[in-house]
């Protein structure tokens, strides 16, 4: 019941609904172009746009301006990404505050979208992907990172 209850904290429901409004609205075209500058592999675009029905890229991939308007989405896609908050600090990154809300500089913004979508686009062009593979990824990763590596004094 503890994961459960860590989840719910977490209100990763509402991270999905804001990422589901922002799908609503995205430009596919736009996502094509600046792929390269996003570190969007073009060729995990194309698999999103191979499923049935094709996936709207925003539920795998993130902009900077898309965290600098919802930092909390951090959360969202460093999970689709599966990346735990230790293997962020790791990096040098520590995204607890963004997480939280905080709005991330933008050279911040861009270096997290940038790390993110690279994952994120080799996980995708590996495959393979479903419609709901993104939700799958973030729940396998926020499960493990709650089973022990979530969180301060996890490795006490």
């Amino acid at each position: 019941m503890v994961i459960l209850e860590k989840l719910i904290a977490l209100d990763f429901a509402s991270l999905i609904l804001r990422v589901e409004k922002i799908s609503q609205e995205y430009d596919k075209k736009d996502w094509y172009e600046t792929a390269a500058d996003l570190c969007i592999d073009v060729g995990a675009l194309k698999a999103l746009d191979a499923c049935e029905p094709p996936v709207p890229y925003p539920y795998y991939f993130c902009t900077p301006d898309i965290l600098l308007r919802h930092p909390e989405l951090v959360a969202y896609y460093r999970n689709v990404a599966m990346v735990t908050q230790r293997a962020m600090d790791g990096m040098g990154l520590n995204t607890t505050a963004y997480e939280a809300g905080q709005v991330p500089p933008p050279d911040v913004a861009r270096d997290l979208a940038c790390r993110f979508n690279r994952i994120i686009s080799a996980l995708v062009v590996v495959g393979p992907v479903t419609p709901q593979r993104h939700l799958e990824m973030a729940y396998v990763n926020l499960g493990a990172g709650f089973d022990g590596s979530w969180g301060e004094g996890s490795e006490e």
